[in-house]
């Protein structure tokens, strides 16, 4: 992704990141981006500088994340039995076409010397069937359990869950698809390219979003999982070489003149307080997900979803009983509701909860 033209530093990249700063120096990007910590060199020197990366912790609960990976693995099991089916089944009759090729009389030959013509052309359309569906499954089938079990491009789910198993907390590398060939200067937000790469990354980290998917689920037509590095990321924590805090919520992107750089929340187009009630939100769940009350995010969505349908609008009246109802719910997990808002900064720039 060759950065070209004038560096217009974009409105859209907001929040903290993972890493802390580097001092500043005239080579820096422009702020707010900021250089990654130099000790994720190791892991930032893996990364194709053509892509953008996004990484985050997945914190879903192992059983659950166990039960997700099993629908692929059972997909996979009957696909492949089903081709080595059709393999048996199909083998012998290609076997003998190739030996009627090479002279062997045999069931398949066609004498059409003897033949009516449309005993010929039925043979001949029976044929082309026979081999258009085989190679309709050798084109479009095939490749998702090759892809499952033995893909080398960008690593396979197989290898991943092989080396690292089921954790509760999982280090997560999305990496973008073919649309990033269509971004040409990330820090000019005004090209066309760039306010697609601000799209698809602003669903990607909507922290609602995430909240509702384990990472396996994630992939889609914009983002693939960068399978082999989501096994080195691990090894290096494992080895202690980082900590697991250093993939929090992250995004990575190249550019030819500062090298990579890193950004926290990236949401194009909104407004400052649009932007930091998204913050707020991650910082939110990032602390729950670190005191191990996940649970506690999810049910506090809840109490804000059906306090806020409520007849007559989610008033200042109905935040503060919502606010209440949450204490008690914070408190019965052994949370205090006060310290856990003034360690994240306090309610102001919540969505919804400014007027509490």
């Amino acid at each position: 992704m060759p950065p070209k033209g004038k560096n217009k530093v974009p409105r859209a990249f907001k929040g903290t990141t993972s890493t802390k700063p580097t001092p500043s120096t005239e080579s820096d990007p422009p702020q707010p981006f900021m250089r990654p910590s130099p000790k994720l060199d190791q892991f930032l020197s893996k990364l194709s500088k053509n892509h953008v990366y996004i990484t985050h912790i997945d914190t879903k609960p192992r059983d659950f994340k166990r039960k997700i990976f099993l629908v692929p693995v059972l997909m996979n099991v009957v696909l492949i039995a089903g081709i080595f089916w059709r393999i048996r089944t199909i083998g012998p009759y290609y076997m003998k076409i190739c030996f009627s090729l090479m002279g062997k009389y045999n069931e398949t030959t066609l004498n059409t010397a003897n033949m009516p013509l449309n005993d010929v052309i039925h043979e001949l359309f029976r044929r082309f069937a026979v081999f258009m569906v085989d190679l309709l499954i050798y084109i479009f089938i095939w490749p998702w359990p090759r892809d499952f079990v033995a893909g080398q491009t960008i690593g396979n789910p197989v290898s991943w869950r092989l080396a690292v198993g089921f954790r509760d907390k999982e280090i997560m590398v999305r990496r973008s698809r073919k649309w990033i060939k269509e971004v040409t200067n990330v820090l000019d937000e005004q090209d066309p390219g760039t306010l697609l790469l601000y799209s698809n990354v602003r669903q990607a980290v909507d922290p609602i979003w995430m909240s509702q998917k384990t990472g396996y689920l994630m992939l889609n037509k914009e983002w693939d999982l960068e399978w082999w590095l989501m096994v080195q990321a691990t090894k290096l924590v494992d080895q202690k070489k980082l900590e697991l805090q250093d993939f929090n919520t992250t995004v990575l992107v190249y550019h030819k003149e500062f090298g990579w750089m890193a950004s926290g929340v990236v949401v194009p187009g909104n407004s400052v307080a649009e932007e930091e009630g998204r913050r707020k939100i991650v910082a939110f769940k990032e602390e729950l997900d670190a005191l191990g009350k996940e649970n506690l995010f999810f049910s506090w969505i809840e109490l804000v979803q059906f306090e806020s349908s409520q007849p007559g609008g989610f008033t200042p009246e109905r935040q503060a009983i919502t606010m209440a109802k949450a204490k008690d719910m914070f408190e019965a997990q052994g949370v205090d509701f006060e310290k856990f808002w003034t360690k994240i900064g306090g309610m102001q720039g919540m969505p919804g909860m400014d007027e509490v």
